[in-house]
């Protein structure tokens, strides 16, 4: 029997399994409630599950195959995750007021945190080896469902996975897209900028030193450098509708804040302010060249304002690029058979668990559920049911004989 995709995706959709950073330390939470409701719907239709405890039992993972698997065959390893970015509510869906963890379907979208990205991969996953376990059709592969958690925040379980031997002959990262074969991800660099002064009190600012009108000045200057990452341009085309017809390079302030030790009230001139910042590479530029240009920049920016401050890297991730022609020509020609029309290639423009696979040798894509517009990492997150059905649709089209 088939795989019942709202009522396996709308389970995982209640978990609020959320992972994030409290003054630099990582929280994870509901990992291993969730761990044990995708091994539980797997189990439930058929499948075989193998249960990996990495980071000292702190990230849940799943191998997840069929009954007989076909071990003489190239492996073909589908990878998703379970963790998801926090969600506030109320959100609002079409004038109702609804709560990210309680899943709900209007007009063949399914909404929660997490229904696009990345449960939804998850579920297509499994019911396309639910779909290859009943149909009994002889495969070219071996396929393997691999789910774990920490994507959102560095990768942390595929690279302990990787880290522990494990290792498969092609790989599809299902944290992806639908209208293309993605052939390659941008690299990610994120972190803290920390400008230091000298607080005192708003009525006597010429005895202390302004931190935060300190950032204003290095912020304003970091726009230059905006630009200069802007006029980076990759070999590989962007995805549809995007601004620059190939892949560039990206930089963006995302948080500027006071830290916890600084009072926040209008009458004090705070000692230090802080701005996060994303900076996304090209899927072939050089990692630490990039990050070497970031801070080379900012140096030269608090020497000219005579700002202290601080440049602290939170993560880093390099891009990758698909070297395999031939294994990325069958799966364009499996999408474009399952979607009844050609299906064509870009590079992510976001950073995904590819690059660890690339870095020991696997042939790589991606590939997913997740359409462009769905609200991933937003409020009012979705995802469109028919892209389940159709990724389902593809694993079997490219796996069997």
């Amino acid at each position: 029997m088939p795989l019942d995709i709202v009522q396996a995706l709308s389970e995982l959709v209640k978990i609020p399994s959320e992972v994030y950073y409290v003054e630099n330390k990582l929280v994870r939470k509901h990992y291993r409630e969730a761990a044990d409701a995708v091994a539980r719907i797997a189990e439930s239709n058929g499948l075989k599950v193998e249960r990996i405890d990495l980071e000292g039992g702190e990230i849940p993972t799943l191998i997840i195959t069929l009954p007989n698997p076909p071990k003489s065959k190239p492996s073909v390893a589908f990878v998703s995750h379970y963790d998801v970015v926090p969600a506030k509510g109320p959100w609002k869906i079409d004038g109702e007021e609804i709560d990210p963890y309680t899943p709900i379907v209007r007009d063949g979208k399914l909404y929660g945190r997490g229904a696009a990205d990345d449960k939804s991969g998850i579920v297509a996953s499994i019911a396309g080896l639910v779909d290859l376990k009943e149909s009994g059709a002889e495969l070219a592969y071996n396929p393997v469902v691999i789910v774990t958690g920490d994507e959102e925040v560095g990768g942390t379980g595929i690279r302990r996975l990787l880290e522990s031997g494990a290792r498969w002959d092609h790989v599809v990262i299902v944290d992806s897209g639908s209208e293309y074969v993605s052939v390659g991800a941008s690299g990610v660099v994120e972190g803290w900028i920390k400008v230091k002064g000298r607080s005192g009190h708003a009525g006597y600012p010429h005895t202390a030193s302004n931190a935060a009108e300190n950032l204003v000045r290095v912020l304003s200057d970091l726009m230059e450098f905006k630009a200069v990452r802007g006029s980076k341009i990759s070999r590989f085309p962007s995805p549809p509708g995007s601004p620059v017809p190939y892949v560039w390079g990206r930089f963006t302030i995302n948080i500027v804040k006071l830290p916890p030790s600084e009072p926040e009230k209008h009458n004090r001139i705070p000692g230090e302010a802080w701005a996060g910042f994303d900076m996304r590479l090209l899927p072939e530029e050089d990692l630490e060249e990039a990050i070497r240009e970031l801070l080379s920049t900012i140096s030269s920016i608090a020497m000219k304002h005579g700002v202290a401050l601080e440049t602290t890297i939170l993560g880093k991730q390099k891009g990758w690029y698909s070297k395999n022609q031939a294994f990325v020509q069958k799966v364009v020609t499996a999408a474009s058979k399952a979607r009844g029309g050609n299906i064509g290639i870009a590079a992510e423009l976001g950073g995904n668990d590819g690059s660890f696979f690339d870095e020991y040798g696997m042939d790589v894509i991606a590939f997913g559920t997740i359409r462009e517009g769905t609200n991933i990492h937003s409020e009012g997150e979705f995802v469109y049911l028919e892209d389940i059905e159709f990724f389902r649709k593809f694993m079997v089209e490219f796996l069997k004989a």
